[in-house]
């Protein structure tokens, strides 16, 4: 028995070896980007691809492993069978490897499944190639095709040779559950996010990060998540017709200044508050006495009372709020980072005016492939559960909200100006479990979400009490938004209410106080919004509509899967996008405006797709 155990063991670190090579060839490949990098990055790359590499071992290992269990007298077909499947794993993976190495040359990224959209097409995938030397790659592949499959064919030859009769009483369990606990490692370990590009992105040199990608794994991966799809399921006029109709609803000139004169430049800080909604906010008529701190502090700044989240997760509220981009209905942009790339973003737009830009997560950022994102909209620090000691992950997603927030005001005492620093909070996320003392009682899931609420609000409302005895709350902006709304708690239960959110303005540097704005808004508005109120350009943000602009068009649409809602001021209507039905109206609707929801939702699938 113990020598099956050493054969798969040995298997797998074959293939863990064997993709750690296919990095130094990449790596050598692309040398004249390779010598960019330090040493240590290349080292760098090697470790942090290393979880990736265990990850598709185990993918490999799962049939050999499972055919184990029927060795228990006879291994001849076994050593047959792996040998046949063996070299078919090698050559797949080898194709993918060699042709990568050229292709992330043309294309800046690694081979995904959007190579299967030149299977129709071999010209262009032949211009995608370029002047690619064939030669040498035709003899780099057949080269690496017999030697890594003479590599497994050795190790499964003497690996088998040395099992010995057995009984199915032992073979049966044995490799049932040692199949089963290879989801260990594919996914990556025990923690809450399941392997992804973020697990092994740690720097903002875009080359270093793709070099610690596994191409079959990212092949895989996209294959299945069909990232490389290009159809657009969601048609309903001519492109032009759909992308006029859109684009006349925004205006990207003009804006009333909401904020002091000042010789410096303004600090900002954005706290999102994980699942507020309007629900839970006395001062937007929810439910009082849950976010005490936050309705009192309406009463020194401004608030939005009239905003709607763009989509129903923190992976899409976080992409709404920092790139001024909507939100899509069952797929989301922050899972692919090639995507991701060509998004303008508010803190790519404030560190090329000089602003220090940093993000706070109590969590790991790499949940939702959210690390890869941010690592590239130019922050130049990211805080995360490593950065917390172990007396601090006192939550199951890691650091409670006031552990983090003290750290940030921590930081900002030590931080020079000009800041930009954006906080993503997590206790107000299901289990819902705080560390306080219970204020809304009942062990019922709205009841627990509306005490995990006042136990944020309190954490938020101490840090903002502390910002005002600071020397920099004269110069600052504090920003505090919900990344999405949540359907509990159940005081309202049509779907526009589920994704009605506050946000509110403070610090020191407003003109005036205790304002309510009570102009229809989108989460994706807020880019264009401060951008405009610091004086600097926010054309890049095509998706964002300038809160304070004259004689701007007041409208919000946010998706859920498989629908979409489309608000303007006193009505809306929710539309079924798989029946094609409208589920929910309210109010005197024009007969534009389910087109006008249905242009808007196909012009920006439309630009999803063309990332």
């Amino acid at each position: 028995m113990r020598k099956r155990f050493d054969f798969i063991a040995l298997l797998a670190l074959g293939w863990i070896l064997i993709f750690q090579f296919f990095r130094l060839i990449f790596l050598a490949y692309h040398f004249d980007k390779a010598r960019e990098l330090s040493p240590y990055m290349w080292v760098q790359s090697a470790m942090h691809g290393l979880q990736m590499d265990i990850s598709f071992a185990a993918y490999i290992s799962v049939i050999p492993s499972l055919l184990l269990i029927f060795t228990a007298k006879n291994w001849i077909w076994y050593r047959k069978t792996l040998l046949v499947y063996s070299w078919i794993i090698v050559f797949l993976i080898v194709v993918l490897v060699t042709v990568d190495l050229e292709l992330f040359r043309a294309w800046g990224f690694r081979i995904d499944g959007t190579l299967l959209q030149y299977l129709t097409t071999p010209t262009e995938a032949l211009a995608s190639m370029g002047a690619a030397p064939v030669v040498p790659l035709l003899l780099l592949f057949v080269a690496l095709f017999f030697l890594t499959g003479k590599i497994f064919e050795t190790i499964i030859r003497r690996g088998i040779a040395a099992f010995q009769k057995t009984t199915f009483v032992y073979t049966i369990p044995a490799f049932l559950i040692l199949t089963g606990s290879l989801i260990i490692p594919i996914r990556g370990g025990f923690q809450l996010a399941p392997m992804n590009e973020s697990a092994v992105f740690f720097s903002d040199k875009s080359f270093a990060n793709y070099a610690a990608v596994n191409v079959p794994w990212n092949y895989m991966s996209s294959i299945i998540n069909a990232s490389y799809s290009k159809k657009n399921p969601y048609l309903y006029f001519p492109e032009k017709d759909a992308q006029k109709l859109v684009s006349d609803l925004y205006n990207h000139s003009g804006t009333t200044n909401q904020l002091a004169d000042s010789a410096t430049k303004i600090n900002v800080v954005v706290i999102i508050w994980e699942s507020f909604t309007a629900k839970v906010a006395g001062s937007l008529r929810g439910v009082e006495n849950i976010t005490p701190q936050f309705d009192g502090l309406t009463k020194e700044g401004i608030l939005f009372t009239n905003m709607y989240a763009s989509g129903n997760r923190s992976d899409k509220g976080v992409v709404a709020i920092l790139s001024g981009y909507p939100a899509q209905p069952t797929n989301s942009i922050i899972k692919i980072p090639k995507k991701t790339a060509s998004l303008p973003s508010i803190p790519k737009e404030l560190h090329k005016n000089g602003y220090h830009t940093a993000f706070y997560y109590g969590g790991e950022t790499e949940f939702a492939n959210m690390k890869s994102y941010l690592l590239q909209q130019d922050f130049d620090k990211i805080v995360d559960k490593n950065d917390f000691g172990k007396k601090d992950m006192n939550s199951k997603w890691g650091a409670h909200d006031h552990i983090v927030l003290n750290r940030l005001i921590k930081d900002l005492d030590n931080q020079k100006e000009p800041f930009f620093s954006t906080l993503f909070t997590l206790s107000s996320h299901e289990p819902f479990e705080v560390p306080m003392e219970t204020f809304i009682k009942g062990s019922d899931p709205e009841h627990l979400f509306m005490n995990a609420h006042h136990y944020t609000d309190a954490s938020i409302g101490e840090f903002v009490k502390k910002a005002k005895t600071k020397p920099w709350w004269d110069n600052t902006l504090i920003i505090i938004l919900a990344d999405h709304g949540h359907p509990l708690p159940y005081t309202e239960k049509t779907k526009p209410s589920e994704f009605h959110m506050p946000m509110l303005w403070l610090g020191g540097v407003l003109k005036n106080n205790n304002v309510n704005i009570n102009a229809l808004c989108s989460q994706t508005d807020l880019a264009a919004t401060l951008l405009g109120q610091l004086h600097l350009p926010s054309n890049a943000f095509e998706w964002s509509n300038d809160i304070f602009a004259p004689n701007r068009k007041q409208f919000a649409y946010f998706a859920f899967n498989n629908g979409f809602g489309w608000i303007k001021p006193e009505c809306f209507l929710v539309r079924d996008n798989l029946g094609g039905n409208i589920i929910e109206r309210h109010g005197v609707l024009q007969s534009e405006e389910e087109t006008l929801g249905k242009a808007y939702l196909q012009a920006s699938f439309t630009d999803y797709l063309r990332r």
